[in-house]
């Protein structure tokens, strides 16, 4: 995801947040303690959030990291249905039996996982 749709992605939900919460990059920046030119690279899809910077913002908006991370059409689209099937058959895990909410954090934090690992491995071979 942390290719050139994701970051667009990634900045248009950013984007999106901040009109909705009535708020500045600047502020957002402090927020997460970043500066306002790295907001502002998220934003315009320049470059990608390390995966503790989504967590904060995730916190901070109240939403969930996909929400973050996904494109919002897409994930109306989907059926929640599926993802305990591509967990299983990814991971060997079958989360089918959990609560709704305890199987939306599972899927959350597997995919802020995989994220953050392209995330370090873009920053170690950008150079």
């Amino acid at each position: 995801m942390a290719s050139s749709e994701g970051k667009d992605i990634m900045g248009r939900n950013i984007k999106r947040l901040l009109k909705q919460h009535g708020m500045t990059a600047a502020k957002l920046s402090e927020v997460v303690g970043v500066s306002t030119a790295t907001i502002s690279d998220w934003c315009n899809g320049k470059t990608y959030p390390r995966i503790n910077k989504i967590e904060q913002m995730a916190e901070y908006f109240n939403v969930s990291k996909s929400e973050l991370v996904e494109d919002p059409d897409q994930m109306a689209n989907a059926t929640v249905s599926e993802e305990p099937a591509l967990m299983a058959a990814h991971w060997g895990l079958d989360i089918s039996g959990l609560p709704d909410d305890e199987r939306q954090r599972v899927v959350d934090r597997a995919k802020a996982y995989v994220e953050g690992l392209i995330a370090d491995y873009e920053d170690r071979n950008a150079k």
